[in-house]
């Protein structure tokens, strides 16, 4: 199926470049031959001093071609391929060696001298080209450069070291030469074109078809008698329309770059915000770990040298258990703090639902708090039994019996549990000032505090989290008669059909 589906799309993508490639040769066949009719109208050739434009459109070629060897560089950097580094080699000697020589030295004075030193240039812009389509690895990007370099000293010095000795002047820059070089330039257009073709580049077929009518162009000028008494402005300007198709390949070229550069640099802020997300939630998760095992071993302070002294009875041993479970509980804690990146999955994260009896768990946080002296009371329903985890719902208890110390220190507090309807309900109330007016729903947020009263504001956050993944509520009120905070927890019941065996003892 999916080797049905990839073939499919090669398919596709063929006869749309098939396609694409049948309209911009059409386009540019009428675009030479519009050209070619106007360029060679004995109306134009009055109308203009065909000497003159001749000049100022080899000029405007050469700067045109100037501009298309800048992007060549620059997509050379942008895709990070070299070819198109040699590419932009060869349009810096043809646009700023070659083309001036034709303003400055017209066809019916050039010496021999002038013919073997623009055979040169042509000649190394022909290897620069050839390069282009597969370019030497260990040369680099650079090494275009440095041969670009090279043949224009060499043509430059040949202007003035050649001498004219007749024949052998003629033979090495004659017409045989100079068939080869523009053969050899034809050659390279035409393999520019199938390879774009063979990687369905509809951008690099433009560059292709350019440096087809540039070879074409030179072509011309070999089997066509140039300068007077023969007006002619085909060749400059069908050189200037393959600059500026070349031009339009590779402004085409850049734009795909900076596309593709830009989808990486989105690529790169996404992962970065992930990364991000992440760190923020391994930070969060420290905290709120670190705030439990706070509350944990603040419980658990004090109470060790009660175990270690003498005697026996129910209260030593409730005690001991009280203890032993809170060491549990702080042990669980641990536990699901093995992966911080998953600490919305840990909050919601029980095993298959169970069941437990509230009031051994109650007693046992009760009776902890108690043997650090404070003053807890607890009235427990007979019989009452949750479905959940008895540890997330101790852990619950302990950060409201810690807020009631931190908030109401000194102040009596009540534990009280009861039935109602299809659930349990746990009450937590102190005797201090209460809430602030219209504050009850957002204390439960995270960071929410008291500066006077300290704390970092994870407690309420944790324990709503934690209520809530157990399937319950909290909320917190103002009460009077005594004046106190009193927070509700709301835990699902045990169903009366569940079996007996399923309550698991504190």
């Amino acid at each position: 199926m999916a080797t049905g589906v990839t073939s499919a799309v090669g398919r596709l993508r063929r006869a749309r470049f098939t396609s694409r490639l049948a309209v911009d040769v059409g386009a540019l066949l009428a675009l030479c031959a519009g050209v070619v009719v106007l360029a060679s109208s004995p109306r134009v050739l009055e109308w203009l001093h065909e000497e003159t434009a001749s000049d100022i459109i080899t000029l405007v070629g050469a700067g045109v071609g100037a501009a298309a060897a800048i992007l060549a560089l620059v997509a050379s950097r942008l895709l990070n391929e070299a070819r198109l580094a040699w590419l932009a080699a060869a349009l810096v000697l043809y646009c700023l060696v070659v083309l001036p020589w034709g303003v400055s030295a017209p066809a019916g004075t050039i010496s021999s001298a002038t013919q073997v030193s623009r055979l040169l240039a042509h000649a190394t812009a022909l290897v620069l080209l050839v390069f282009a389509l597969r370019s030497p690895r260990r040369m680099g990007t650079w090494g275009g450069w440095v041969i670009m370099l090279g043949g224009a000293v060499l043509a430059v010095l040949a202007l003035f070291l050649v001498p004219d000795l007749g024949p052998v002047t003629r033979l090495v820059a004659g017409p045989v030469s100079s068939v080869v070089v523009v053969a050899g330039w034809g050659g390279a257009a035409v393999l520019a074109v199938i390879d774009a073709a063979r990687r369905q580049s509809t951008t690099r077929l433009r560059v292709g078809l350019g440096l087809v009518v540039l070879a074409g162009a030179q072509l011309y000028r070999l089997t066509t008698p140039m300068g007077p008494p023969v007006p002619d402005l085909v060749f400059p300007a069908l050189r200037l329309v393959a600059m500026a198709v070349l031009l339009l390949g590779l402004l085409q070229l850049v734009q795909r770059g900076l596309r593709s550069l830009q989808e990486e640099n989105f690529e790169q802020q996404e992962e970065l915000a992930v990364a991000a997300l992440h760190m923020e939630r391994a930070a969060a998760h420290t905290a709120e770990r670190n705030h439990e095992l706070r509350n944990g071993l603040a419980g658990l302070a004090g109470i060790t040298h009660l175990l270690s002294a003498e005697g026996e009875g129910p209260d030593h041993e409730r005690l001991r258990s009280a203890v032993l479970a809170e060491l549990g509980r702080l042990h669980t804690i641990l536990e699901r703090s093995a992966d911080p990146l998953e600490l919305e999955e840990d909050l919601a994260e029980v095993d298959a639902p169970g069941s437990y009896e509230v009031e051994p768990m109650l007693a046992g946080l009760v009776a902890l708090q108690r043997a650090r002296g404070r003053d807890v009371c607890l009235e427990v329903a007979d019989g009452l039994a949750a479905t959940g985890d008895p540890a997330v719902a101790a852990q619950i208890v302990t950060n409201l019996l810690a807020n009631c110390e931190r908030h109401a220190p000194g102040t009596p507090v009540t534990v009280t549990a009861f039935s109602e309807h299809d659930d349990v309900v746990i009450e937590v109330r102190d005797h201090g000032p209460g809430l602030p007016p219209g504050k009850e729903r957002e204390v439960l947020g995270r960071g929410v505090h008291d500066a006077r009263a300290g704390g970092s504001g994870l407690g309420l956050h944790i324990s709503r989290e934690l209520v809530e993944g157990q399937g319950g509520s909290l909320t917190l009120r103002t009460v009077d008669g005594p004046r106190g905070c009193a927070a509700t927890v709301t835990l699902p019941a045990v169903d009366a059909n569940r079996p007996a065996t399923d309550t698991v003892a504190r």
